[in-house]
């Protein structure tokens, strides 16, 4: 299977996105979360009714030397915290405390980029793969140049806990696609609210930092494949379906998949990979911190959303990976090819590089 079929499922939700990222963007100052949402109203309509209504009639640059204001948006933001209590002020840092380490801690509960190529690569679910990564966009933090071996990606899982029969296989695949089209709508409603419902104060009239975050944690999953793409060869089946593919368990497929040496291609994308973990963390962290006009009741709503998606995906990713080792009928040594690797007392030392061949079937 293509790499191109992932990219086109992706490229198939994009426009979806964009319409979200722009309907929350046109919703600055009129929509806040429920707890202090009275409070902001009222500011708008008497104390910052000036400021306002300057941003509302698409007046956008200014300048106040005396409060650091760029932009009108800006000064409105400066009004709402001017008037706000000290009690208030103090539950949004609070709040945006909580939602800064969220990034990090969702990537402890989500699935690594290795475990989602898994899912992609050998199981060709592409399908299936996307609605989990839209449904869980949070990445788990690599170390460069340490992607793992295919090889140690599936014999780090032998010997562990493997799938159950929850019933007939239509109605396991029904539950997989429901749980993950579930948790996607979870995640673009409550990413769709926090663009319109708080104002962040790295960029406080651009309302499309969650959404960002979001999309970026896709595609450095999509990076995360095609690394692992890389270092594999797909003896059989040469020809199958995509959409036989898509609807078949992991549990039920037969394939014969070859590991390959490492290329450079492999090793940029490696590299890629591990380092935008880490700056997809950094981001989430900066965006979500810089939070305002969220109290720590709103932030735990937020949180606990984000984190039920997360644990769903994670529930799906794992039942499908544990019925993909589960099937793991043998591993076996490829072909070997003879390389001269140095000297050792005058005489020429040669290695044999094999590759493994591993074969699930059900």
């Amino acid at each position: 299977m293509r790499a191109t079929h992932l990219t086109l499922v992706l490229a198939s939700l994009l426009p979806g996105t964009t319409s979200v990222v722009s309907a929350a963007t046109g919703k600055n100052f009129r929509v806040w979360y429920p707890e202090y949402a009275p409070v902001f109203e009222e500011l708008l309509d008497t104390t910052c009714a000036a400021e306002y209504t300057t941003w509302a009639e698409g007046n956008r640059a200014t300048f106040d030397f005396s409060n650091g204001t760029a932009t009108t948006g800006e000064a409105v933001v400066q009004c709402l915290l001017s008037s706000t209590s000290e009690f208030m002020k103090t539950n949004m840092a609070s709040a945006a405390v909580l939602l800064g380490i969220m990034p990090f801690a969702l990537s402890v509960l989500g699935s690594s980029s290795e475990e989602s190529a898994l899912l992609y690569v050998i199981s060709r679910r592409p399908l299936l793969t996307t609605l989990l990564l839209a449904g869980a966009p949070v990445v788990v933090a690599l170390r460069p140049f340490e992607y793992k071996d295919p090889y140690l990606i599936i014999q780090s899982r032998e010997r562990r806990f493997h799938s159950l029969r929850l019933g007939p296989k239509w109605l396991i695949l029904v539950l997989e696609y429901g749980l993950a089209l579930a948790s996607v709508a979870n995640v673009v409603h409550v990413t769709y609210q926090l663009g319109a419902g708080v104002t962040t104060m790295i960029l406080p009239e651009a309302s499309y930092l969650p959404g960002l975050w979001a999309a970026t944690g896709i595609l450095v999953h999509v990076i995360g494949a095609m690394c692992l793409k890389s270092r594999l060869r797909l003896i059989s089946p040469k020809r199958e379906s995509v959409l036989r593919s898509e609807f078949t368990l992991s549990s039920s497929k037969n394939i014969t998949v070859e590991t390959v040496e490492e290329t450079k291609l492999f090793l940029a994308l490696s590299w890629l990979t591990s380092t935008s973990t880490t700056f997809h963390v950094i981001f989430g962290t900066l965006a979500f911190s810089s939070m305002q006009f969220i109290s720590v009741k709103d932030a735990f709503g937020v949180i606990g959303r984000y984190t039920a998606s997360v644990t769903l995906c994670r529930v799906v990713v794992m039942y499908e990976l544990s019925g993909l080792i589960s099937t793991v009928e043998s591993t076996s040594e490829g072909t070997g090819v003879s390389v001269t690797d140095g000297q050792a007392g005058g005489e020429s030392v040669i290695k044999q590089k094999v590759n493994k061949v591993f074969t699930f079937a059900p």
